[in-house]
């Protein structure tokens, strides 16, 4: 049989702040209940030999309580000053112990903690509660034990049933009876007047329960009594009512995780080295010199937490500081995914608060003044943050710092997604786990970045493309796009009949039957059995990699077949299978996460699912499109795509003649380029074949493509991929004079740049390494032309929503997809919202070559067409 044991967190905290000396360490951290909670902790664990441990923890004030008490808990003190701190290191100690934390909203621990009691009784297993809370013990039946403190933070009382009947004189369900009688000033609950413990378990005795007490209050056996019950039995009943534990909360555990494991010396060791425990130092299993460990240096300042705020009065409190926070001039925000928000008004400051807090006044209000005042905000992260205000039904404004955005620009090989990796590369400090040190860590990290990106001149891309474009970013998310589930029905029956046949087919010409899945099983089919020439032998079998099949799949229908059956069982478990899944069956709307600093080129990526690589080659591919719908008959979807925008930009960075002489006089670039390398006569016309090795050649060359690579592309000999290259060249001088130079920069500064001033760094163009150097050669090439791509595409999307907005329309953009955005739009605004996408994105940047745009409109993004209403 399991043992669940379940920690009342906060009581138990409270207990060993009051139970011991103010203690700090070396460093000024108030730490006494940080090192009772660990003391008690060791203990119990010790003496009860439990398998599973669970700490619950209060997470804001109970909306159902107070709804039912306006006044509950409002007389209680605010927290002390030097116990606020503490509750983050409460939650360091029970992670390096590998206990799992389990908070719920709006809800108390009292409540998760009954509603795990009850599902371990359920599944005849027990449970063990520990708190120092008596109202705890009306949970006590025959599963279900409590253990209370009752001196120091060492000695506990046990309370089963018969423990709870000699204390009280009551059965522990009676319990919440007897407190709705004598009240509780702990949550300023009143009872009746008068009635304490020894009257209210008479009268619960003498009528049986408070509810008959009430229904007939001749049952309290006096005069005055009845009196009593008859003027104050409701507001008793009200008093019950709040004190009862709700066991039917919506949780579900992971028992595995909750599965009590202890830490190794090691984890344990870092631990109390950084909180300076060090009795419990001297009792871990390490060699008794082994010096304390110092952690790196953290930000120090005047950080106040209302984190654990649960209280009426603490809400008070933090609106005081929050109406403070409204008349600064700077604010920067720090944000955590559980819902904890820092805000910072000065180096060397902070608060902390539950995004939770947001729901009860006076926080509200004294937030929403902060909020629409007219400070300069930063934040670490914008789009984060603006995620939690919104979902607390704040609007969105603008910010001038984004301190995520400003580190990776610097530092484009790292996504800066943690604030602390920030703080550690360019303070030199950690920032910690307190949120509000962390918003102070903002203050200081906008100072820095700001000064270092005008140095490098990337303070216009920071501000004009980068931090705009956060805002926009979270209203896509937010607003996700519509989704067809039937189509993507039909979609899935095709595959798996694609599956199924391609599955016959290979088993067929391979005569036998295997694991399609398996490389080692492909691989000894192909080139055990059937002797295939060219395998290739590694480590683990043979390499059946698409660069290995590709070469193959011409000569022999199998590998064809494999590269086929790869293609379609992708696209059933990535998307056709996934995206009904990530779907909200609220609304029917896919969301996925745009994210700004995960690739040094500066293209966005996108997560959970990844749209930037929906298929565009194969028919059954380009079909998930067709999922992509617009919502009722009233509104179509836009796309808006950018037309060879690389090579534009190739052209204008090169400066050659030719090129831009094709791009302005619209002709077909990938037809000019076979005109100039296959020397077609004007009066000629360009075969499929030479159009589709030109297209080769120029999509080729803004990656460095080499001959060889070229030759496997185009399937064509080394010797005639290099006469293509050389005639390529030979026309279009500039572009090899642009590629060498852009190579010979990239060396000499050691990074390279687009239009707006995004770096890539490219240290391996020094290399010694071969590979290594003509890797970052290619790159190099490539850099310049997809980085400037994904900025003209993103201050784009900042001046097409910016007009948007100012205009009042409803249209909403939902997607941005490589060099394409997809708009939903209201019939009525179509024009307007076309004209205004066109403009905005054709006049984005003034380039030597005009930017070509083309809009298409459709009820789903597959078919979507031009059409002469746009």
């Amino acid at each position: 049989m399991a043992s669940l044991m379940l920690l009342d967190t906060y009581g138990l905290v409270y207990r060993a702040f009051f139970a011991l000396p103010p203690l700090t360490t070396t460093r000024g951290v108030p730490i006494n209940a940080a090192y009772g909670f660990t003391m008690m902790l060791n203990k119990i664990i010790a003496d009860e030999k439990p398998t599973h441990v669970i700490a619950a923890f209060d997470k804001g004030l109970p909306a159902h309580r107070v709804a039912l008490y306006q006044q509950y808990k409002a007389q209680r003190d605010r927290m002390p000053d030097d116990l606020r701190p503490q509750f983050a290191l409460v939650r360091q100690i029970l992670e390096t112990n590998r206990i799992p934390i389990l908070e719920i909203e709006g809800e108390e621990a009292d409540d998760v903690i009954a509603t795990l009691a009850r599902q371990a009784k359920e599944a005849g297993e027990r449970a063990l509660v520990v708190t120092g809370d008596l109202d705890l013990l009306q949970l006590v039946d025959d599963a279900t034990t409590v253990l209370m403190t009752r001196r120091g933070i060492t000695e506990l009382a046990r309370y089963d049933v018969a423990a709870v009947r000699e204390r009280f004189d009551l059965d522990p369900k009676q319990l919440p009876d007897y407190r709705g009688l004598k009240g509780d000033p702990s949550d300023n609950l009143p009872g009746i007047p008068g009635v304490g413990e020894k009257t209210a378990i008479k009268l619960i005795k003498a009528a049986g329960s408070l509810d008959a007490l009430v229904a007939d209050p001749s049952l309290a056996g006096s005069p005055k009594l009845q009196k009593l019950v008859e003027e104050y039995g409701k507001q008793a009943l009200v008093c019950r009512d709040v004190s009862i534990a709700n066991d039917h909360l919506d949780l579900a555990v992971d028992w595995p995780e909750a599965q009590y494991t202890p830490a190794g010396n090691d984890e344990l060791y870092r631990l109390y080295s950084e909180l300076e425990f060090k009795t419990l130092l001297g009792r871990l299993n390490v060699p008794a010199e082994l010096p304390l460990l110092h952690a790196q240096e953290r930000l120090t300042g005047n950080y106040r937490s209302f984190i654990a705020a649960t209280d009426p009065p603490e809400y008070a409190q933090l609106a005081r500081e929050l109406e403070q926070l409204a008349s600064a001039e700077r604010l920067g925000f720090a944000v955590k995914s559980d819902g904890e928000i820092g805000i910072s008004s000065a180096n060397g400051n902070g608060l902390s608060f539950l995004a939770g807090s947001l729901a009860h006044d006076p926080v509200r209000s004294a937030f929403e003044k902060l909020w629409l005042g007219g400070q300069r905000l930063a934040a670490h992260d914008v789009k984060a943050v603006l995620h939690v205000l919104h979902d607390r039904g704040f609007t969105v404004r603008p910010f001038a710092d984004d301190t995520m955005i400003g580190a990776h620009l610097l530092n484009p090989s790292r996504n800066f997604a943690r604030i602390e990796d920030a703080a550690q590369e360019f303070l030199a400090l950690s920032a910690g786990e307190d949120v509000a040190a962390q918003a102070d860590a903002v203050m200081r990290l906008t100072e820095n970045e700001r000064a270092e990106l005008e140095a490098r001149d990337q303070l216009r891309l920071y501000e004009d493309v980068e931090v705009p474009l956060a805002p926009v970013l979270a209203q896509l998310e937010w607003t996700g796009v519509a989704i067809d589930p039937a189509e993507l029905t039909r979609l899935s029956k095709e595959i798996d009949a694609a599956i199924a046949r391609l599955q016959r087919e290979i088993y067929e010409l391979a005569g036998d039957e295997f694991n399609i899945g398996s490389p080692q099983q492909l691989g000894n089919i192909l080139f055990e059995k059937l002797c295939l020439p060219q395998g290739k032998k590694t480590k683990t079998g043979w390499a059946t990699g698409v660069e290995i099949l590709a070469g193959l799949a011409r000569d022999y229908p199998i590998c064809a077949r494999v590269l086929e059956y790869r293609e379609v069982t992708k696209l059933k478990n990535t998307y056709v299978d996934v995206i009904p899944a990530l779907t909200d069956p609220r609304d029917g709307r896919l969301r996925t996460i745009f994210n700004q600093t995960s690739t040094a080129t500066g293209r966005l990526s996108s997560t959970n699912p990844n749209l930037q690589n929906i298929p565009v080659r194969g028919e059954l591919g380009r079909r998930i499109r067709r999922a992509f719908v617009a919502p009722g008959e009233d509104s179509v979807l836009l796309a808006a795509d950018y037309n060879q925008i690389e090579l534009r930009l190739m052209a204008h960075l090169s400066g050659d003649e030719a090129m831009r002489r094709a791009f302005h006089e619209g002709q077909d670039i990938h037809d000019f380029t076979a005109r100039q390398i296959f020397a077609v006569p004007a009066d000629g016309s360009v075969d499929p074949n030479q159009r589709r090795m030109a297209k080769s050649v120029n999509f080729g060359l803004l990656y460095g493509m080499s001959d060889f690579g070229l030759a496997q592309r185009l399937e064509i000999g080394r010797a005639e991929a290099r006469e293509i290259t050389t005639a390529y060249f030979a026309r279009f001088p500039s572009v090899r004079a642009y590629i060498d130079g852009i190579i010979e920069q990239g060396r000499e500064l050691g990074y390279v740049t687009t239009i707006l001033g995004r770096r890539r760094y490219m240290p391996a163009l020094k290399s010694s390494n071969y590979m290594l150097r003509s890797a970052a050669e290619r790159e190099a090439t490539n850099a310049p032309l997809q980085g400037s791509a994904a900025d003209l595409m993103k201050l784009a999307m900042v001046r097409v929503d910016a007009k948007r907005a100012e205009q009042g329309l409803k249209a909403r953009m939902l997607l941005q997809i490589h060099d394409e955005l997809i708009f939903e739009v209201p019939r009525a605004e179509l024009s307007d919202v076309a004209a205004i996408v066109r403009t905005q994105m054709k006049d984005v940047v003034q380039l030597s070559v005009p930017l070509d745009v083309t809009v298409k409109v459709g009820r789903n993004w597959y078919d979507v067409e031009e059409t002469a209403d746009v």
